[in-house]
């Protein structure tokens, strides 16, 4: 239900949706997030390792966990770039927010940014490897930047696309912008 993208924004759900129409009337998010997917059940011992670390959280972090299964995994993982589909049991979102913080860089914003990368270490047992999977729409700099190579971007792109359409998207990136117009910390490429 589109509700469920005001209550997102931090809106009250009873808020008339037109005001997504807006772009001015939304704040812009004040955050740093990270990503992972799950393949096999977090054990009980990891829940509560988990659920004690939200506990030591100063209130700034969501934890948002997206079920996945059913017809997702009727599509091959190269029909489309989202390759995470097949076996795949979670989605997790985990952010913390900078509100009240003129930046990213104050003392209360680089605690919440060590929190999370606490958070994101302490969950590396229970979540997918060989590569570790993330979103590539919660971008996420600290898997790293840069496109000067394959071997460079791959360190972040195989994680948001995996090998096979990673490559893809190089190739089709290089076709409708070879010289790279559209460009950013973690671009496709262009070789």
């Amino acid at each position: 239900m589109v509700q469920s993208t005001l209550v997102f924004w931090g809106l009250p759900s009873s808020t008339p949706t037109q005001i997504l129409t807006n772009r001015s009337a939304i704040a812009k998010l004040n955050n740093k997030s990270k990503s992972d997917y799950v393949r096999t059940p977090i054990p009980v011992s990891g829940l509560r390792k988990i659920w004690r670390k939200l506990i030591q959280n100063d209130e700034s972090a969501l934890l948002m966990i997206n079920p996945f299964g059913g017809r997702m995994a009727d599509f091959s993982e190269t029909a489309i770039p989202y390759p995470h589909r097949a076996g795949m049991l979670l989605q997790i979102l985990k952010t913390v927010d900078f509100n009240g913080q003129p930046s990213d860089t104050t003392p209360t914003s680089l605690r919440r940014i060590a929190w999370l990368r606490s958070l994101d270490a302490l969950m590396t047992p229970y979540v997918s490897n060989n590569p570790r999977e993330a979103y590539s729409n919660y971008n996420d700099l600290d898997l790293g930047v840069g496109s000067a190579n394959y071997e460079e971007a791959s360190v972040w792109g195989e994680r948001y696309w995996k090998r096979d359409n990673f490559k893809k998207l190089i190739r089709m990136k290089a076709k409708v912008d070879p010289h790279n117009f559209f460009r950013r910390p973690q671009s496709i490429p262009v070789f």
